[in-house]
């Protein structure tokens, strides 16, 4: 091909073909001797270029997005931000705005509130004191008794000096911080003494402001000098109330007995309106619902100011200050001036006092002046039957105990009353007898018959409850009918820790575990049986272990609780001889859970052990209130017989050697295993059973854990 385009020579334009062959020639000669790219080489490389820029082209633009999505994303953000501020600043704007309109409106309320209240006494103060004393009889008010300087100087004593503020007063909460000076009269409980140092204890001093404004009020050529007659206090009790804190000056009558004519109370700081109100019973005379009808006096007691009150202004008037709202600024402190009846006015008629009151009966014995007799009412859930139980046992004890002391006359029945919603059965008939009691039945939810039994008891000083059930089921009526009358909670035993054991018990709990419970504070039946020991004036522990359980675990007070356990009348110094006894012996009230859970577990589950180790054994149930569930129980191929009501504990005592009583939960004294002792049986129980009794290593008995495998 080569020598044909070499011999055409020239084409048709001239140009000579050889000169266009060569090139191509030449070509394939490189390509073959490979000094020519492949084109396939080359497309293939020209596209991996182009897909490597592809690729570089997108995460570039990958890269772009992604910065702008951000830049956006911050941008929301921060507009977000600058949005939710000016939100939460115009929130703040418009709170500060409402407060600012309350606080408007309060203070046009209160003034409204001051203007209403104050036309009717403050009218008649305007008027004099003539017109204020036809109002609420037996109240005046000086306004101005101190000067603004004499007020400044007493607050700033009464908030440095003296004892620490408390929001208490003889362990009783109040809704005020107090501080007292001078001698101690409190309500509940009944206590009338000097102050004792050692107790941080503060006597009304002799010299300083408190001393001159106390000296003012006796001094003579004074505006109130006619009304005071030379009123020397010995009891001065600071209150501070706080508008904030919800402090408040419950309705209530003074005491009569407690304190003297007249009552002062010097307003140190603060104003308030002070409530008077005529309706409701007499806490000295009764009061018919006619004779309280009244409209409520509202009072005016401004700052520095001397308020009186005396006669019907204390005894047939409420006064108070009922609402937080009564208090026209932030803090009142007043200071309460009385005279506590019955204070000696020197260490050696105090001791004199003293000395008297121990010849009559102990260090606690009250003097009274006048009344020979007093009242007393016991209020029981069930008629005691000592020969039934323990509590029965109890209840009759303390009714003996409230005889000697309500009656000089032992043989006067009138003193002490005895009432009960429950039948009376074959109880009622020992009441009257043996302990020397009238006896009422009253009705749940019947005010009418409560009323009926304290009216026939005498309005009586003193009230016993036997258990804290029964108080909350009648001791409102008590309160509301005799509010001086004092509230006597007798516990019986420790419901709560009884209870809480026997929930322990159902859910299969270890004996050593039950013993070592302590109801916990979120415990509704503790929360139920401490309610209770606070509202009354004075509890009775069965023991001084319950006492103490009361008083160190759950913060009662200790002058309000004491250990008052009962006790057995003497019996025979003689028994029969161990050798003329046989068997073993249980007795207890089946209607009370413990005694009715250890006799069925006592037959069922203990005495087949026991028989397996001793086969002649013989155990007798005794015990009242059985069903015929529990009857069924007699086992005599066992040797565990149940007799049902024992006739005589004392001769069924006295006929056995030994006692069980495997208790396993329970509270209070046993007291079949103190009978059982003074009979000189072998007791065999439980820690439970010996609580209130001795500890454990020092019980003479045997004490045990596992039923019938100890």
């Amino acid at each position: 091909m080569v020598v044909i385009l070499t011999f055409l020579g020239k084409g048709a334009d001239g140009a000579e073909v050889g000169s266009v062959a060569k090139p191509i020639v030449r070509r394939k000669r490189r390509r073959q001797q490979g000094e020519v790219p492949d084109a396939k080489k080359i497309a293939r490389q020209v596209a991996e270029n182009l897909l490597s820029e592809d690729r570089q082209g997108e995460e570039e633009d990958e890269a772009a997005h992604a910065a702008e999505k951000h830049r956006i994303k911050e941008a929301r953000k921060a507009e977000a931000e600058r949005k939710a501020e000016e939100q939460r600043k115009a929130e703040e704007e418009r709170k500060a705005e409402e407060l600012r309109k309350l606080e408007e409106e309060r203070k046009e309320a209160l003034q409204r509130s001051r203007e209403s209240q104050l036309d009717g006494p403050e009218l008649a103060l305007r008027v004099g004191a003539e017109s204020a004393q036809n109002l609420v009889p037996g109240l005046r008010l000086w306004p101005d008794f101190l000067s603004e300087e004499e007020g400044k100087r007493l607050a700033e004593y009464l908030d440095q000096n003296g004892p620490s503020w408390k929001k208490e007063q003889f362990g009783v909460p109040t809704l005020y911080h107090v501080k007292h000076f001078g001698a101690l009269g409190s309500l509940r409980p009944r206590l009338v003494r000097l102050p004792d140092p050692t107790r941080g204890e503060f006597d009304l001093p002799e010299e300083g402001i408190l001393a001159e404004v106390s000296a003012r009020l006796a001094s003579g050529e004074m505006p109130w000098s006619s009304v005071l007659k030379g009123f020397i206090p010995n009891e001065a009790n600071v209150n501070d109330y706080s508008r904030s804190e919800g402090s408040k000056l419950l309705m209530h009558w003074d005491d009569r007995g407690l304190y003297e004519e007249p009552v002062c109370s010097v307003t140190v700081l603060g104003e308030c309106i002070m409530t008077f109100r005529p309706s409701g019973r007499s806490n000295f005379k009764s009061t018919s619902a006619e004779e309280g009808e009244g409209p409520s006096v509202r009072l005016l007691v401004p700052e520095r100011s001397l308020l009186v009150l005396k006669g019907a202004a204390r005894y047939e008037w409420q006064h108070g200050i009922p609402e937080p709202e009564n208090f026209l600024s932030e803090r009142r402190v007043a200071i309460i001036f009385r005279r506590v009846r019955g204070i000696p006015s020197t260490e050696s008629k105090c001791a004199q006092a003293e000395d008297a009151a121990l010849e009559k009966g102990g260090k606690g014995a009250d003097i009274r002046a006048g009344k020979t007799q007093q009242h007393a009412l016991v209020i029981s859930s069930n008629w005691p039957d000592p020969d039934v139980s323990a509590a029965g046992r109890v209840t009759a004890g303390r009714l003996q105990m409230l005889r000697r002391l309500c009656a000089e006359d032992a043989s006067a029945s009138s003193a002490v009353t005895f009432a009960s919603p429950a039948r009376p059965g074959n109880s009622k008939g020992k009441l009257p007898t043996a302990w020397t009691a009238w006896h009422r039945r009253i009705k749940l939810n019947d005010e009418a018959s409560v009323m009926s039994a304290l009216e026939a008891a005498g309005h009586p000083e003193l009230v016993l409850f036997d258990g804290f059930n029964t108080e909350e089921r009648f001791g409102h009526y008590v309160h509301q009918a005799l509010p001086d009358a004092m509230r006597v909670l007798d516990m019986q035993d420790f419901h709560a820790l009884r209870l809480g054991r026997e929930r322990l018990i159902a859910a299969g709990v270890g004996a050593t575990a039950v013993a070592s419970f302590r109801p916990p504070a979120d415990d509704e039946d503790l929360q139920r049986e401490l309610a209770s020991i606070h509202r009354c004036d004075a509890t009775l522990a069965i023991s001084e272990e319950e006492r103490t359980l009361l008083v160190e675990r759950y913060g009662i007070p200790s002058w309000k609780v004491c250990a008052a356990p009962f006790g057995f009348s003497n019996i025979s110094d003689e028994r029969p001889s161990f050798s003329r006894r046989d068997g073993a012996l249980f007795i207890g009230n089946w209607r009370h859970r413990p005694n009715r859970d250890c006799a069925r577990w006592l037959v069922k589950e203990v005495w087949p052990l026991v028989r397996q180790e001793v086969p002649d054994a013989v155990l007798n149930v005794y015990g009242a209130n059985q069903t015929p569930e529990d009857a069924a129980l007699d086992d005599p191929a066992c040797g565990a017989r149940v007799r049902g009501y024992c006739r005589s504990v004392e001769s069924a005592m006295k006929s056995h050697k030994l006692l069980v009583a495997p208790l396993r939960f329970g509270a209070g004294v046993k007291g079949k295993v103190l009978e059982a002792m003074l009979h000189g049986l072998v007791v065999v129980t439980t820690p439970v059973g010996i609580e209130g009794i001795a500890p454990e290593r020092e019980f003479p008995g045997y004490v045990v854990q596992n039923g019938g495998e100890d």
